[in-house]
């Protein structure tokens, strides 16, 4: 039903979808950080515009194809993940939460005031465009949305299953159990921020080829 969709929907449903899309690859990776990990986040719409301007600035100013920009963005964004997830080995809860939100507000703040970012004013971006192939239309955009969040699942699926999996588990239950069991919180809880942040910018980078 999903992959025959464009078939009896129309551009507006289609456009729906896509946003469904685009948000649901964001939602898998907060899952990772916040269901699997238990490490809570309300920035996570921070780290999807660090994912959108890294491959808006990659891909206009820079004009890297979009797949270099894709990766690139979900990489900076994990970076970033990691960075304001270091207060997550000392606090945790609502003293986390904030640490998250305040992320969200610095990085608004830098892409309004940097000039790299088109500032208030904004920045194009090209449409989304592999191997000479460009996604114009809503049901060429769906098809690689769709494709891309089918895949995150799978992946995040898997990831639940593996060693890391099963150590976010246990740090989601009872850190202080996980650490006397030798699961390095430092290390997975980063991890985790990472991963999440992964998606997010992911996330990011097709809203802002999208629109």
């Amino acid at each position: 039903v999903v992959f025959t969709a464009p078939l009896y929907f129309g551009n507006y449903w289609l456009g729906v979808f896509n946003l469904i899309g685009i948000t649901f690859i964001a939602a898998v990776g907060l899952n990772i950080l916040v269901g699997y990990c238990g490490q809570l986040s309300i920035g996570h719409a921070g780290f999807i515009a660090v994912g959108a301007y890294t491959s808006a600035v990659l891909t206009n100013r820079f004009e890297m194809p979009f797949l270099v920009g894709l990766i690139a963005a979900g990489l900076v964004s994990g970076l970033i993940g990691i960075v304001f997830g270091l207060p997550s080995v000392r606090v945790k809860g609502f003293y986390l939460a904030i640490t998250t939100i305040a992320a969200q507000f610095i990085i608004i703040w830098v892409i309004n005031h940097w000039g790299l970012t088109g500032g208030f004013t904004g920045i194009a971006v090209p449409y989304a465009s592999i191997g000479g192939f460009v996604f114009r239309s809503k049901t060429s955009q769906y098809f690689l949305i769709i494709g891309i969040a089918v895949l995150t699942v799978f992946l995040a699926k898997n990831l639940a299953r593996t060693k890391v999996g099963r150590a976010f588990i246990a740090i989601r239950d009872n850190d202080l159990a996980a650490q006397v069991m030798g699961v390095n919180l430092l290390y997975y809880k980063l991890l985790a921020f990472f991963i999440g942040c992964f998606f997010a910018g992911l996330s990011g980078s097709f809203y802002a080829h999208y629109f």
